[in-house]
């Protein structure tokens, strides 16, 4: 790609404006921008041209260059044909893999990638590294590709639609929990799977691997990495990363293992923060950072925004709001995190997903007393419960009451009645926000002003 090549921007979110941006800042003149969206004239800059409306994708062979922003499907059939007649698709994404000067810890799963990414950047700050950090959680890593130097420390949050036409790994890929998610976006479980492949696809001898030794998918990734791998466990001792043993988070290189924390150190909630702790150890340990570095970032870094992040405690009842998530394993995770008197309020659009087991586990939470159910999926979040029921056995008795509201509004009164002193209400819907709000952040924002009304 040149200056005097012929570029197509799909998308124009915090992705595509920033690479237009840089693409402008770098004397490309040919640039295009397309996007469904009809109303974004009055912010597309001087000297870009658009394509607006629902036949945004077409005519894309017209192109030298394709720039995916990752909400665009790789697989869009307009995509995969301008790419067989000889357009080059790339991402913004990719293209700072391809450019960048210095070593990157990219991290990915179905979820914790944010909080891991941020923990790991923490880490390296406290090391006094020259770090930053990208991703969904912040911002383009376009925007601050100019500024990096060699010995430079990116961080990245790397999500399945942004690896899937990567073609550079970073020198650490840390892979999470990865169950399933983005049904709606993915054609099915194994697409998902191997979209993620990308991030240790293209790794060598020199690099690292981070898996999760507790989950499934550590069979189906640890044949595909070239370079070295750390293991991650709450369950077992690990010979080469890290691993929680009774109360303490221990790091383990050559078989010789060396404390690092106690759990009780960690200042995020719930016990599946222990598997985000573990990878940003074994991350941060590669740039040489000490367990007191690692030790300092543990102990002051509470969470991000809409992560069970605590928003008030109104008449001796904690509220936590939830919204990022957006899968049935994460709503389990955050009634999991707390052993008191538990009001959860959930549901969402529906992605497709499976809550037969989020519906057990619900059922079977001793501490959980309702259930408010809203949105698209409460249909089936309370079929799910009906039959779960039915199959605990007539024997079973759930301690958990169920609810239907229409709206948040009414659900955190209603979840207010229903509190006990000493309790906790979490909104955590276990599906994403589309069917009532733009996105995660509108939804929590809305939980947070409810609650600050009581």
């Amino acid at each position: 790609m040149d200056q005097r090549s012929k570029i197509a921007i799909l998308g124009y979110g915090i992705e595509g404006q920033a690479m237009t941006k840089y693409l402008l800042a770098h004397a490309y003149c040919d640039i295009t921008v397309c996007d469904k969206n009809v109303n974004l004239s009055a912010e597309i800059p001087d000297g870009v041209s658009t394509i607006f409306g629902d036949k945004y994708l077409e005519n894309l062979a017209d192109f030298d260059v394709v720039f995916r922003s990752p909400g665009i499907k790789y697989l869009e059939p307009q995509i995969q044909f301008a790419k067989e007649k000889g357009v080059e698709i790339s991402s913004p994404t990719a293209f700072f893999m391809n450019m960048c000067p210095c070593h990157v810890v990219g991290v990915t799963g179905t979820k914790g990638k944010g909080t891991t990414a941020t923990l790991t950047y923490e880490m390296l700050k406290n090391a006094k590294k020259d770090a930053y950090l990208g991703g969904n959680i912040g911002e383009s890593p376009i925007d601050f590709l100019d500024k990096l130097k060699k010995d430079s420390v990116v961080v990245l949050e790397m999500s399945s639609f942004q690896l899937q036409d990567m073609t550079k790994s970073p020198h650490v890929a840390v892979i999470l929990n990865t169950t399933t998610d983005h049904l709606d976006y993915h054609v099915d479980r194994d697409e998902y799977l191997r979209a993620k492949e990308a991030i240790l696809a293209n790794q060598n001898d020199d690099c690292l691997a981070v898996l999760n030794k507790d989950y499934e998918y550590v069979k189906y990734y640890s044949g595909l990495v070239h370079g070295r791998i750390n293991f991650v466990s709450v369950h077992v001792k690990v010979e080469e990363g890290a691993y929680v043993k009774d109360d303490e988070i221990f790091y383990s290189e050559n078989g010789n293992a060396d404390k690092v924390c106690d759990l009780s150190d960690i200042a995020l909630v719930g016990k599946h923060n222990f598997e985000n702790v573990l990878p940003a150890i074994c991350a941060a340990k590669e740039f040489g950072v000490s367990f007191g570095a690692m030790k300092k970032a543990i102990k002051d870094f509470a969470g991000l925004p809409h992560r069970l992040e605590f928003v008030e405690e109104v008449d001796s009842v904690k509220y936590y709001n939830d919204s990022f998530s957006t899968t049935p394993e994460t709503s389990m995770a955050a009634v999991d995190s707390f052993d008191v008197p538990t009001v959860l309020i959930a549901g969402g659009f529906d992605k497709g997903l499976d809550y037969k087991e989020w519906a057990i586990r619900i059922l079977t939470k001793a501490s959980l007393e309702v259930v408010i159910l809203l949105g698209h999926t409460a249909d089936r979040m309370e079929q799910d419960l009906r039959e779960a029921k039915e199959k605990l056995g007539k024997d079973f008795i759930t301690p958990t009451e169920i609810f239907r509201v229409n709206n948040i509004h009414e659900a955190v009164v209603l979840a207010s009645k229903e509190a006990k002193k000493g309790g906790v209400v979490v909104m955590s819907p276990g599906s994403s926000s589309f069917d009532l709000y733009t996105n995660y952040k509108e939804r929590g924002k809305k939980f947070m002003e409810e609650v600050k009304k009581l």
